[in-house]
């Protein structure tokens, strides 16, 4: 039966490490649960609990959830086998699934991150019960331990071919050992016990990731390419009341080129940085990290006066700043997967330049809707920046054809055309 015909008031398990934002994967969430509700199904949304998370009836499902950078930290025998005990299986969680099991029906499950919370261990139980299950991939754990293929600071594949052990040798997750063998021995455990094998289908928003998955031995018959949804609806009402203001922005009068992100090495700022240096390109940096310190003294260092950094900044500021800025970069040196940062962008009508590594150049088209350089690649990079600095009649064109290219490939209609023939599949 198709899910058109099977009436209202479906209910759908929601499954997610946390229900609050916390980035690009919550994001997607949340438009998807609009998305899930417009067709009027129901989200039973299955969590962990937290202060600032968003107000549910159906928080009474939610799972404690662990500050395993404390229990990291305190580097003791106890410590490790409470970690151990509640990162790989979460009792709780099969516990606490049972208890949604039993009060709703459920058509089928959607997962987003999962791993170290609710853990992996609940796909057994749904499937046990004949819950059909989708995945969305938002990162690369399944295939990494780590999670983004990055150890020490650079791309690392090692683990492939189930060779696990080497994210516990090299220490890549936290530079910890304790933090990576347990990261390792969960890869372990689910990979070799066939867990993801029960999955029914998993939605891949980069045609980078889907491959990346092929090439790791998965079995492409159950990869879809879905890419993201977005609400723009809600995003072009923020621009139109923006635009009605009476009061004229302080960012209206300045020009600038804008970077929104992490403040770390393999997002590329101290490669952007380089870039910049010396030139008439007034850089803002809108957000915060473990590298910020050391770059802030760099550029102190080397008297570099046309960088502004503004901390973490709320999304609506996000918006002002995006509005107002020339152009956006995206300098990443890691297997970005599909950056909402890239997306809000070009929706904005902002041209993008970005590196050319994982998903980012599926949405950044050179000449386009933006310029693409090599990643690490300080003199490329500046050439594209100013391919737009330089001339503001590029800089409009390559505007309009941002948001006419994400428009398409983000709205609501085109997600859930693609994302309907895979649950109607599923649940069949």
């Amino acid at each position: 039966m198709e899910i058109d015909k099977l009436g209202k008031k479906n209910k759908i398990l929601v499954a997610s490490w946390a229900w609050r934002p916390v980035g690009g994967d919550w994001t997607y969430i949340e438009n998807m649960n609009k998305l899930y509700e417009s067709k009027g199904f129901e989200v039973i949304p299955f969590s962990t609990l937290h202060q600032d998370n968003i107000n549910s009836e159906f928080e009474k499902y939610f799972i404690k959830a662990f500050d395993y950078k404390a229990l990291n930290k305190k580097k003791s025998i106890k410590s490790s086998f409470q970690a151990l005990k509640n990162s790989i299986i979460s009792f709780e969680a099969l516990k606490k699934l049972d208890v949604v099991l039993s009060e709703n029906e459920i058509l089928f499950a959607h997962l987003h991150i999962i791993h170290h919370w609710i853990t992996p261990a609940i796909v057994w139980k749904l499937k046990k019960k004949g819950i059909p299950i989708i995945w969305s991939l938002h990162e690369y754990k399944i295939l990494c331990p780590e999670g983004s293929f990055v150890s020490k600071g650079s791309i690392c594949e090692k683990c492939n071919k189930n060779r696990f052990y080497n994210c516990a040798i090299n220490k890549c997750k936290k530079n910890s050992f304790l933090a990576s063998s347990l990261a390792a021995l969960d890869a372990y455990f689910y990979n070799l016990l066939g867990v993801y094998k029960n999955i029914d289908a998993y939605l891949c928003p980069s045609e980078f990731l889907l491959n990346k998955f092929k090439q790791f031995g998965f079995n492409e018959n159950k990869f879809y390419l879905t890419n993201l949804c977005y609400d723009i609806s809600s995003l072009d009402d923020y621009i139109k009341k923006y635009q009605q203001r009476a009061v004229v922005d302080k960012f209206q009068n300045q020009r600038y080129i804008l970077y929104v992100g992490r403040i770390e090495k393999l997002k590329g700022i101290k490669t952007l940085i380089d870039a910049v240096a010396g030139t008439n390109i007034q850089l803002k940096v809108a957000g915060t990290g473990a590298y910020l310190e050391e770059i802030q003294n760099i550029i102190s260092f080397d008297n570099i006066t046309n960088v502004e950094f503004l901390g973490f900044i709320q999304k609506s500021m996000i918006y002002e700043l995006t509005l107002c800025s020339v152009c956006v970069v995206c300098p990443s040196e890691w297997y970005e997967n599909y950056p909402y940062s890239i997306i809000e962008s070009l929706l904005l009508s902002k041209p993008v330049v970005g590196s050319n590594i994982g998903g980012i150049p599926e949405l950044v088209k050179n000449g386009y809707n933006g310029f693409i350089h090599e990643p690490g690649d300080v003199i490329g990079l500046r050439e594209a920046i100013l391919k737009i600095w330089d001339d503001s009649k590029k800089e409009k064109e390559l505007g309009i054809n941002a948001r006419s290219f994400a428009a398409s490939k983000v709205n609501y209609i085109t997600h859930w055309s693609i994302i309907e023939r895979i649950i109607n599949k599923v649940i069949n």
